[in-house]
């Protein structure tokens, strides 16, 4: 756990203490980026804030298994989080919530932990695949219910895991809070000029895990069609592997297509590596299949990048179809390529959808959903205060 942070002038104690749970960079991910986002917003400086630190030290690829490096990094985050709790006694504690299912197994876990404490308890769903995770039936689904229970209040990403969550039975308040960025990310993103390169080459940055799952193969096969009709095309891969082999995979597959210097993967990068990758670009590419709301779509529009990707997850109550950005449905691979091949005839186009996507996606600045957790904690507090009284 790291130390409270001093947040506000007054006498420690004085204020209401928050426990904030999650991972940090690196691997970068979205509740990585969410957490340290959070960390760093002045959204916070009415409380006195600790953080426990839940990331594991394991390449990205291995989440969601069920192995020994797993249990052996929860049971380690379990023992993190009862002693923060016994050393920092938070009267809130905010959790993010996975989608796998030993994530989830792990998260309701550190529910428990936290509820145990006497703290009002806040959980957060991030992950696109949590559908995945409710449809489970017998004991698992046993297991869910009472886990969730430990939440005194739900946060979504956005109000179709509102509706879902509704829908499954669950009767705690629920409010949408959705993900966010860096406040570097927007700061360095709306300084870096747009312009002509020297080259003519159409660049498609794609962020995120390398799979199947992401779409990533599509991409690839759109990328080769370009080629055919003669679009001088660079395509950029920056991430590690989603499952294990995932990007040798999809290396395989660029060998296969023949796309040679068209297509390359950088791994994972951060920092001002990726923000250069970011400038470099002319459009983000994401064609998922499942998503939450990935970071990497407000990264992009802070660089005042275009976006092509699909309508999953709550990324429609982001980006809305031809006004600032483009939505082809996963898995459609001549939809993908049209949109990809009219941005890069169209370089007007580009600034338009990316300049509009720039101006929404400062509703997402850190400070603003910081100040939305900030509202859930208020109203737990309040909540509290009202139990005392009764």
């Amino acid at each position: 756990m790291s130390e409270p942070k001093s947040r506000a002038p007054g006498r420690t104690g004085t204020r209401p203490r928050l426990l904030i749970v999650g991972p940090l960079p690196p691997p970068i991910g979205g509740v990585e980026t969410f957490t340290q986002a959070i960390l760093e917003s002045r959204a916070f400086d009415g409380f006195e804030v600790a953080h426990c630190d839940t990331t594991k030290g394991r390449p990205k690829e291995t989440q969601g298994r069920f192995d020994l490096g797993n249990a052996a990094w929860a049971l380690r985050h379990f023992l993190r989080l009862q002693t923060a709790v016994t050393r920092f006694h938070p009267e809130v504690v905010y959790i993010p919530i996975a989608g796998t299912w030993s994530g989830v197994l792990r998260d309701l876990t550190l529910g428990w932990i936290a509820h145990r404490s006497g703290a009002r308890v806040i959980g957060h769903q991030h992950a696109g695949d949590i559908p995945d995770v409710l449809a489970r039936r017998g004991r698992d689904e046993r297991i869910v219910r009472a886990g969730f229970a430990q939440f005194h209040r739900l946060l979504v990403l956005g109000e179709r895991w509102r509706t879902m969550l509704r829908d499954y039975g669950l009767t705690q308040p629920i409010d949408v809070c959705p993900s966010t960025y860096r406040r570097e990310v927007w700061e360095r993103g709306t300084a870096a000029p747009r312009g002509p390169r020297p080259d003519d080459a159409f660049r498609i940055l794609y962020v995120g895990q390398v799979g199947r799952n992401k779409g990533v193969h599509d991409l690839l096969a759109a990328v080769r069609r370009l080629v055919d009709q003669g679009v001088s095309v660079a395509c950029t891969l920056v991430g590690p592997s989603q499952l294990p082999g995932e990007v040798e995979l999809a290396g395989k597959r660029v060998a296969e297509l023949g796309l040679g210097s068209h297509a390359r993967f950088s791994g994972p990068l951060t920092g001002e590596a990726l923000h250069r990758a970011y400038e470099s670009a002319d459009v983000l590419a994401l064609p998922s299949y499942k998503e939450g709301i990935p970071a990497v779509l407000y990264e992009a529009g802070a660089f005042g990048l275009a976006v092509v990707t699909t309508p999953v997850g709550a990324i429609p109550d982001l980006i809305r179809p031809e006004e600032n950005g483009v939505l082809v449905a996963p898995g459609d691979v001549d939809a993908l390529t049209l949109a990809l091949g009219t941005l890069a005839r169209d370089p007007g186009r580009r600034a338009l959808l990316g300049g509009r996507l720039r101006r929404d996606v400062e509703a997402y600045h850190p400070d603003r959903v910081g100040a939305r957790v900030a509202d859930a904690v208020r109203a737990e507090l309040m909540l509290a205060g009202a139990a005392r009284s009764a």
